[in-house]
């Protein structure tokens, strides 16, 4: 079992890892390529894993497998259960571990999203926007202080994709996130699919949305493949990784390369799997974005 280390408010929290270099490019474990990537080792900058899989997975071959890997590769972290804007009290034991992974992954970052997705103990299994006002960000301030205060590093947070929109919300999302990262000192795990869908299904421009995001916020980026769902009122781009990356994602990708600079990029596939050789087609496409950036850039 993993000791548990007590925080003190006072606690001051350590820079912000600098263990992977800023044009590298990183795959998704999940169930579904486990045995692939166990079994082949393919060459990469680093893997994403979940701290959940760990608290789910007390044994068996895909923990097994999970362990093996995070060994074997650099990793980042990426959960999805923390729901920082929920008004449950945050679990402190996930905090606890995701501060003992950090220290046994030094390269590694911790991130999550911005929404909220439990209620009483019960997980949605789902993310839920939040209502975007200034009341809104101080809740979440209070929120982000605790949990970086408990792991002792700042975190990342994730623009999620939505399909709906508050009426009581006063900020656009990016002036919402600004917000919050301005006073906490948390960064943006910018999804560049989440930006594309969220502009296209509301009928946005995405280069105008980003152009609203502080440039010194972002310190990575997910690509993933969205699908085109026929709804009541239309048609809508639904975030289900379970396709290649659009075309357009990846100009929209290009332009943020452009905006906010190379960071760890992480190509997500988690549904619809197809076989491993495929997966790293997509994330040899990403070094070719990050490839003019290879000669190295100032942290």
């Amino acid at each position: 079992m993993m000791a548990k280390v007590e925080m003190t408010a006072s606690t001051a929290l350590k820079p912000l890892s600098t263990g992977l270099i800023r044009a590298s490019a990183g795959l998704n474990l999940c169930h579904e390529n486990a045995d692939e990537l166990y079994n082949q080792r393919p060459e990469l900058d680093f893997i994403q894993i979940h701290p959940e899989h760990i608290i789910q997975e007390e044994g068996g071959t895909y923990r097994e497998q999970l362990d093996a890997l995070r060994h074997h590769y650099n990793v980042i972290l990426h959960g999805f259960g923390l729901s920082i804007g929920s008004s449950a009290p945050l679990d402190r034991d996930y905090l606890l571990l995701v501060r003992d992974l950090l220290e046994e992954h030094p390269e590694a970052v911790f991130s999550d999203h911005f929404s909220w997705s439990s209620l009483s103990k019960h997980h949605f299994h789902d993310l839920i926007p939040l209502i975007q006002n200034k009341e809104t960000v101080d809740y979440m301030v209070e929120r982000i202080d605790t949990a970086q205060e408990i792991i002792g590093s700042p975190i990342l947070l994730e623009n999620i994709s939505s399909y709906m929109r508050y009426k009581e919300s006063t900020m656009s999302e990016f002036e919402f996130i600004n917000e919050i990262t301005k006073k906490t000192g948390c960064y943006v795990l910018l999804d560049v699919n989440n930006i594309w869908c969220n502009a296209v299904n509301f009928k946005e421009d995405p280069l105008a949305v980003i152009s609203t995001l502080e440039k010194d916020s972002v310190k990575g980026y997910h690509l993933a493949g969205c699908s085109l769902e026929h709804m009541g009122n239309g048609p809508v781009y639904i975030d289900y990784h379970k396709e290649a990356v659009h075309e357009e994602v990846w100009t929209l990708y290009k332009n943020c390369l452009e905006r906010f600079g190379p960071w760890p990029t992480l190509l997500e596939w988690e549904n619809n799997v197809p076989k491993l050789e495929r997966t790293l087609e997509e994330v040899q496409k990403i070094n070719k974005y990050l490839r003019p950036y290879a000669g190295g850039v100032e942290s």
